[in-house]
């Protein structure tokens, strides 16, 4: 009968265990450079980091802090286009390209529905409705919250714990807007833990692995002011964000080059130069040759902040001498260069 009992107390002894294991197994202590924070700085990063960019369309509604719901309707100088994702801002942009010296112009169709910074979305009416966002919105290049330079890898999960320090969920988001969502929510959960490593894109492409909190803060402080966002409404100053230096100076010396279009001041002198023909050479010297008349000049290849700068300098062309900031190369055969009220466009002339 003592064995019974003793075999008894045993097992309840196992059982009772057994169970106390299982329930600490569930209690765990959060690792702090884990957690996220409600109103902590690297949480505000990364609340600005995951807020929505209303820039990508300012071709549609040159307003930054605002975006237009896809798909939309838009008459282009007189083309009905249906914008279906954000690939087909360049239709937008070809049109409006097709011609130096016609006036353009884009109508939207209404109803549409703009996205705010936060994620909300409202119908929009008409045009009036809409132009009170955009004022709201301020003006080209104004300081805003969002940073653009950076972006989350997706998906990430967080681990969600009670006041018992015992996971109570496990979530995962997809994409900005639910992390912005979460974010505003934050203070609904007792402790949040992002479930580290997770990686960055930066503005250059590159991936960059995030092991903890003070990682996050120092990747997103690093790269938030490394790039041009892109603030504002000039719809072709972005198409060289993939140019390089090499690139450019490589491309100016492979051929001569004649003037396709040439306005200063506003002023179009493209028959005036209709004879030129530029040649660069790799030792920083420029030669343009009008019938027979050579004019000798310099030029160099540089960065300006974000920009590249082609730098072209004639005692006797002042038309051309200036600091041009490179806008496009299109297909290696023509260069876009600008300053101010100023452009070149260059035609590669091959032998």
């Amino acid at each position: 009968m003592q064995s019974i009992i003793k075999f008894l107390f045993l097992s309840l002894f196992l059982v009772g265990f057994v169970s106390c294991q299982k329930e600490i197994s569930q209690t765990i202590q959060p690792n702090q450079n884990e957690v996220l924070i409600a109103n902590a700085t690297v949480t505000t990063l990364v609340k600005s980091t995951v807020t929505n960019d209303g820039s990508k369309d300012n071709i549609i509604d040159n307003a930054s802090c605002i975006s237009i719901k896809l798909p939309a309707t838009v008459v282009v100088n007189g083309v009905s286009l249906s914008i279906e994702s954000e690939a087909d801002y360049d239709d937008i942009e070809a049109i409006f390209d097709e011609f130096d010296d016609d006036s353009d112009q884009l109508d939207i169709v209404f109803p549409i529905t703009i996205i705010l910074s936060d994620f909300s979305q409202i119908t929009i009416n008409n045009s009036e409705e809409l132009e009170g966002f955009v004022d709201d919105c301020g003006g080209e290049n104004e300081m805003d919250d969002d940073i653009e330079c950076i972006d989350i890898v997706y998906p990430i999960s967080f681990s969600i714990f009670d006041s018992a320090n015992q996971l109570a969920q496990t979530v995962t988001v997809l994409d900005d807007e639910q992390f912005y969502k979460f974010i505003d929510d934050i203070e609904d959960y007792h402790i949040v833990q992002i479930n580290f490593p997770i990686n960055v894109l930066l503005y250059d492409g590159s991936e960059k692995i995030i092991n903890d909190m003070d990682a996050m803060e120092n990747a997103i402080e690093e790269a938030k002011d490394s790039c041009n966002e892109d603030d504002n409404n000039d719809y072709n100053d972005d198409d060289c964000n993939d140019c390089t230096k090499e690139q450019i100076t490589q491309l100016l010396v492979t051929c001569s080059w004649i003037v396709e279009n040439i306005n200063i001041n506003t002023v179009e002198k493209t028959e005036e130069y209709s004879d030129f023909l530029f040649t660069f050479f790799e030792n920083g010297n420029v030669k343009a040759d009008n019938n027979g008349n050579i004019i000798n000049g310099t030029w160099q290849v540089d960065y300006s902040g974000y920009q590249i700068v082609v730098k072209i300098n004639f005692i006797d062309l002042p038309d051309f001498s200036t600091n041009w900031v490179l806008y496009e190369i299109e297909e290696d055969e023509e260069i876009d260069l600008r300053f101010e009220n100023n452009r070149i466009e260059f035609e590669k002339k091959c032998n």
